[in-house]
């Protein structure tokens, strides 16, 4: 009687995981972006070694409130520890969620110290840009804070990886976040760093209206935001698998 029991319970543990990765697939399958939009030139040498070992890999997102999120296991982070997990089964992964709102490139970078370095990460994906943009920050003065940090990062021995602005219709018609994404994607060029083009994914999530960003009934925006992150953990995971290929 104990073994059926035991057998039953491990059969509903395989089911139970089938049904999670075939939810994941889905997911991942109905979110989908052009391959141009999440395929970088820059490789995670360091990254890809820790996968080829399964060693031990810890990455840290730094950002502002879309990577805070609204919960932890709503945010894009939460996902994309998850997608990574499954990605890599036999390595242990940890995602550290570093998102305070409100911030410049500035004053994330001056949170290095306390945020970042004590974790030693083997990634830092640094998520910046918005606040620049919304505060009309000098362009020039953002750019530097940029260079600054990545060159700081790369010093604490981390991989870096950019993600620029979130892309809704409503805000690019009020605000200009063009010359701040130029700057951003100068900077990954200039310093060799992988530029995960969060703005151009959403853009065209909202263009192939795989997500409809506009007009979201209040009682419906929770779900979509935790469902729009979800997304977004799933092309990060398959990012950051393409550079460290």
């Amino acid at each position: 009687m104990h073994l059926v029991v035991l057998l039953l319970g491990l059969i509903a543990t395989a089911l139970l995981s089938q049904s999670s990765h075939a939810i994941a697939a889905d997911a991942s399958q109905r979110c989908s972006a052009p391959s141009e939009l999440v395929d970088d030139e820059p490789l995670l040498p360091a990254m890809a070694q820790h996968f080829k070992d399964h060693a031990p890999i810890t990455i840290l997102v730094i950002g502002g409130a879309s990577t805070a999120g609204t919960a932890p296991d709503s945010a894009y982070p939460h996902f994309l520890e998850l997608a990574l997990r499954r990605r890599h089964p036999e390595t242990s992964i940890s995602v550290i969620n570093r998102g305070v709102a409100g911030q410049t490139t500035e004053q994330m970078a001056a949170r290095f110290a306390k945020d970042v370095y004590a974790h030693q990460p083997t990634l830092v994906v640094w998520e910046t840009g918005t606040v620049d943009a919304v505060r009309g920050e000098d362009v020039n003065a953002f750019a530097d804070a940029l260079s600054n940090g990545i060159a700081a990062l790369q010093d604490h021995k981390s991989e870096v990886m950019l993600m620029d602005m979130q892309y809704n219709p409503s805000t690019v018609s009020v605000i200009n976040f063009q010359p701040y994404l130029d700057a951003m994607h100068q900077a990954a060029t200039l310093q060799d760093v992988y530029m995960f083009q969060r703005f151009g994914i959403m853009k065209y999530w909202s263009e192939a209206s795989i997500f409809d960003i506009l007009d979201v009934p209040k009682e419906k925006r929770t779900t979509l935001a935790r469902e729009l992150y979800e997304c977004l953990g799933e092309r990060l995971a398959e990012a950051i698998d393409f550079a460290a290929r």
